[in-house]
């Protein structure tokens, strides 16, 4: 008796479908995915919470007797003797938001204070704060607030 051959098993295999994207031969290169990229802590730079007085060329003037400078190359922050003393050692903080007038509108203030001989007053060169103050109103007249963004 003669052995039965089974059918090859190629023909299984000759109906399949082809592949709808055929590969090319110069395909590109799949790049491998960078990890992200860690920030340099040596390089942080804390926020800035305070201004240097001598960057701002800061100086403690007395009300009494204050007059008109001309020009307007500084703003001016009226408060009690003592602040003022202690922003013109320490500097400008910007956490407080202190408010800044012009000349004309200080000697204004000035006129309203009953007394004066316990205020003090800082004077700051406007340019070196200029990026941190923004413009607004208080009593109906204009004034400048020095804050902790950058404008």
């Amino acid at each position: 008796m003669g052995r039965r051959r089974s059918p090859s098993s190629a023909s299984l295999f000759e109906n399949l479908p082809k592949s709808r994207r055929e590969r090319s031969e110069t395909a590109p290169a799949r790049r491998p995915v960078a990890p992200p990229e860690q920030p340099d802590l040596l390089g942080w730079v804390p926020p800035l919470t305070h201004l240097p007085a001598a960057d701002v060329e800061a100086s403690f003037l007395s009300p009494v007797g204050f007059r008109l400078p001309a020009g307007e190359a500084f703003v001016y922050h009226l408060t009690d003797a003592d602040t003022a003393r202690s922003f013109v050692e320490a500097g400008l903080p910007l956490t407080e938001e202190l408010m800044f007038r012009t000349a004309a509108h200080l000697a204004e203030d000035l006129a309203h204070v009953s007394t004066v001989d316990d205020m003090g007053v800082v004077r700051v060169r406007r340019r070196l704060i200029q990026p941190w103050l923004t413009e607004d109103r208080q009593d109906g007249r204009p004034c400048y607030v020095l804050g902790p963004e950058p404008s």
